[in-house]
């Protein structure tokens, strides 16, 4: 970032400037370590666009030493080392174009949208997901033209401000989520008393082993936090961890109970499903 700022490359700097945006917001996440907590309010403050307003050469460094030594404690499957060796040269100075900051990154967006979400669980909208509760008799194909679902989506670009839908797309391309239902059902989660009457059914029959059971708990449990487990997650950790045969062989002899957890979990799907 120093480099491109010297060299007026703002294209660079702002590729740069996004990844240590990611790497605060990461170790935001890590404050369980005493080194981290100490910079808590720096590492907040860095993923503000205020602190990148008058960038110069000094405040940069200053930046890099208060991380370097932070980086090891980002978990390692989302870190890559990077070796450098290079000597300083003065090679004269000369003036440069402003580098023009962006008001927001991808990952600031998307953290925003997420306290948002958290924060509005009695929106409509929301609260009707948490509930597992269609917000139409009509068919969840139609969902999108939705009014309570409409000005959810324009509160969330709101928050882009003049970018964004286009942020708000990426986050729907970057989390994976087919629809914007999907993705806030997927932040939000689902009322665990919701869940717990779906599958109570189950739980309420006499003949369930205890490891039958903590499977169907579990799979409360995940779609309490998550909102949405698909299919296949049932034959991966942690539900492999109670059978290695998935629940196919855990409940074998008992189909009405394995195609009831499957149907349920389908009816969960945002936008296979009326709730």
């Amino acid at each position: 970032m120093q480099i491109a700022l010297v060299d007026g490359m703002a294209g660079s700097f702002e590729s740069l400037r996004a990844n240590v945006v990611e790497i605060a917001s990461k170790l935001e996440e890590k404050t369980a370590v005493p080194a981290v907590k100490a910079q808590l309010a720096y590492l907040q403050a860095i993923q503000e666009v205020s602190f990148w307003e008058g960038i110069h050469l000094d405040l940069l460094e200053e930046l890099r030493l208060r991380l370097r030594n932070l980086i090891q404690f980002i978990d390692k499957q989302q870190r890559q080392n990077v070796y450098s060796n290079f000597k300083d040269e003065i090679e004269g100075i000369r003036l440069g174009d402003v580098v023009v900051v962006p008001k927001m990154t991808g990952p600031q967006y998307e953290k925003k949208v997420r306290e948002y979400l958290k924060a509005h669980l009695d929106h409509i909208a929301i609260g009707k997901l948490r509930q597992n509760q269609p917000l139409t008799p009509d068919d969840l194909e139609e969902l999108e033209e939705l009014e309570e679902l409409e000005e959810l989506e324009a509160m969330l670009i709101q928050i882009g401000e003049e970018h964004g839908k286009t942020l708000l797309a990426s986050v729907l391309q970057r989390t994976e989520s087919p629809s914007l239902v999907h993705f806030v059902r997927r932040i939000v989660g689902l009322d665990r008393s919701a869940v717990q009457a779906l599958f109570a059914e189950f739980l309420q029959t006499r003949n369930l082993s205890s490891a039958q059971i903590r499977f169907i708990e579990t799979l409360i449990d995940q779609l309490t936090a998550q909102g949405v487990v698909s299919p296949a997650a049932l034959y991966e950790p942690p539900f492999s961890d109670m059978h290695a045969g998935g629940p196919d062989e855990l409940f074998a002899g008992k189909d009405a109970v394995i195609e009831g957890i499957f149907s349920r979990l389908e009816s969960l799907m945002p936008d296979k499903a009326a709730g």
